[in-house]
């Protein structure tokens, strides 16, 4: 036990450097299949002085509203990136979605989304969806959607996609109450599913400090077999997260 506490002590010391923008945690933001409201902010913050005077900053804030019938889930991200007091990049993100509980083996979900992340060379990502959420597949949640994407580059060039969404999630639960969430997203295009996809992995590894507080670390790997001009295909975040729910 001494030796895992002190793993989890050096990770989190780790992922104080952030390698790029972390994918937001929909998944664990949404407490599906709960019932009540909740509220959560989270915030990483990582500052470096000596040669060079760095900052990133990284704040999430959620709000959840589940009953019997519906589910609906606001959440937002700010990253920012600065060096010797001066603002090298600014990342937003913004997603809302609203899931409607039917009485059939699945239940049917609408959502919107937009992006600006300079980290990834695109100047505005926004996309609309729907389509459906299964249900009974005991650990796991699976989903599937269509999605209309209209991005933007930071040198301007512009590219409406129609895309298929699958999403396949799963939380472990550990006795001592930590808990391992594992996502994966593949997003490829209606017209060329083999050389235009996006996809992504997330695991995030849950710390509860107290009832209200968790530390939670998090590894992304993201791929876009497309992507804006200047950018590379593949790109990965190890991150830790201080948050709060109220």
């Amino acid at each position: 036990m001494a030796c895992f506490k002190k793993i989890i002590i050096s990770l989190v010391l780790m992922s104080g450097s952030v390698l790029s923008q972390p994918i937001v945690n929909i998944e664990d933001l949404r407490h599906s299949g709960e019932l009540g409201l909740f509220k959560s902010v989270g915030i990483n913050l990582d500052s470096s002085r000596g040669n060079e005077n760095r900052d990133d900053f990284n704040f999430t804030f959620a709000f959840t509203k589940n009953n019997e019938s519906i589910e609906s889930l606001f959440a937002f991200n700010k990253s920012e990136r600065t060096k010797d007091k001066t603002t090298e990049d600014e990342s937003t993100f913004g997603h809302a979605r609203i899931l409607w509980k039917l009485d059939r083996a699945f239940d049917f979900e609408t959502y919107i989304q937009t992006t600006e992340n300079p980290f990834r060379s695109y100047k505005k990502r926004n996309l609309i969806g729907l389509g459906v959420r299964f249900k009974n597949f005991e650990q796991y949640k699976l989903g599937l959607s269509i999605l209309k994407e209209k991005e933007a580059t930071l040198n301007g060039v512009k590219k409406d996609t129609e895309r298929l969404n699958m999403y396949l999630h799963r939380e472990i639960n550990f006795r001592n109450e930590m808990s391992l969430d594992t996502s994966l997203f593949f997003q490829p295009s209606t017209d060329d599913l083999k050389d235009d996809y996006k996809a992504s992995l997330l695991l995030s590894f849950n710390i509860p400090v107290s009832e209200n507080f968790n530390i939670q670390i998090q590894f992304s790997e993201s791929i876009d077999k497309d992507p804006p001009e200047l950018a590379e295909e593949s790109d990965q975040s190890l991150s830790t997260h201080f948050i709060y729910n109220f």
